[in-house]
């Protein structure tokens, strides 16, 4: 399946999200390029620290959160309800 919706590929329980990112002033890729990319599971997780590189800030848990309608509470919801590992 392939969405652009967090919450369709959350409450799949997806084995590998592939997170894109745009270049721009506020949301910076390494070497400027264009569009970069960052992949891996919702167990991928790691705390968020301040970087230029926004794929970089976070793992894959915290990017899903970011952009999943309700946020990490949302997110705690779906790992409660369909019994996935939780933080």
């Amino acid at each position: 399946m392939v969405s652009h919706n967090a919450n369709l590929v959350v409450g799949a329980d997806a084995e590998q999200l592939i997170v894109a990112n745009r270049h721009d002033s506020d949301r910076k890729n390494r070497n400027g390029q264009l569009f970069d990319y960052c992949s891996g599971s919702l167990e991928n997780t790691k705390p968020t620290v301040k970087v230029d590189c926004v794929l970089e800030k976070c793992g894959i848990r915290e990017h899903a959160c970011e952009i999943l309608e309700g946020g990490e509470e949302a997110f705690n919801k779906r790992v409660y309800k369909y019994s996935l590992k939780a933080k």
